[in-house]
């Protein structure tokens, strides 16, 4: 299985305890457990797609890290990454099979955004769509050949479970969504993100949308048929995945 496959198996599966009502969702949006979920399968897969990412790892060359504070040293900026890798700070010696995890970096050559919207699309657009935006502007800022990723879980479900509407133990508040428009909406709003063809570029090294089926009660379900991506189109996750392993062959294969 892939990130995607093994994203909303992991869904169907997770259990977020409400402490005040006792109610149990698949998705908070206070938890950041699915975005950590999300970003290990997807190390995973550029693991299995890239070879040269996969030797330096071995080697313990190349370590990742999920939600670490990293600082561009050429710009000064720091920002919180959701998926990084890159040299470590200090060494890591030889990896088993698999890859180092750390949290502190001396460069960091791959890092990936990570953003949810599973309610509220409408209002939602602007906000994820600046924040994906910042989010490659700061790494290229930092670093021109570093690889800036991003990836937007859109939920597609007819209705949603919010937590944050709960306001009672005795019955749930549900959430109707006018699907599939606001899904389409969204992606096509996303798919206005740059993606850029070369270092010096503007815009994402690599995007894609995740489409998913959540009501938040029952089991998540990967959605593959319009509107969400298709096979070979610029935000399609294979697309994405392969962008990245290829721009990193051409750009950190030759690592000292």
């Amino acid at each position: 299985m892939n990130a995607a496959e093994r994203f909303v198996a992991w869904m169907s599966g997770n259990r977020h305890v409400d402490r005040r009502y006792g109610h149990v969702y698949r998705y908070h949006p206070r938890s950041d457990a699915h975005s950590v979920a999300l970003c290990n399968y997807i190390k995973d897969d550029l693991l299995e797609r890239c070879s040269a990412l996969r030797e330096q790892a071995l080697q313990g060359r190349v370590a990742y890290g999920i939600n670490v504070r990293y600082v561009w040293p050429s710009t000064g900026k720091a920002k919180t990454l959701d998926l990084a890798l890159g040299r470590p700070a200090s060494p890591v010696g030889n990896v088993s099979g698999s890859i180092a995890k750390t949290s502190e970096f001396s460069g960091v050559f791959i890092s990936c955004e990570a953003k949810s919207v599973m309610t509220e699309h409408g209002k939602s657009q602007p906000r994820v769509y600046d924040e994906l935006g910042s989010s490659h502007e700061i790494v290229h800022q930092g670093r021109q050949e570093a690889i800036a990723a991003g990836i937007a879980v859109v939920n597609i479900a007819p209705s949603f479970v919010s937590p944050l509407r709960q306001t009672t133990a005795d019955r749930l508040h549900i959430s109707p969504h006018n699907q599939p428009l606001v899904a389409r909406r969204m992606i096509e709003h996303l798919r206005g993100l740059p993606i850029r063809r070369q270092i010096g570029g503007v815009g994402f090294d690599a995007y894609c949308s995740l489409v998913v089926a959540c009501d938040n009660q029952s089991d998540c379900t990967l959605w593959t048929a319009p509107p969400a991506p298709q096979s070979g189109d610029k935000d399609h996750y294979d697309t994405f995945i392969d962008r990245i392993a290829r721009f990193y062959t051409e750009r950190f294969s030759s690592l000292s």
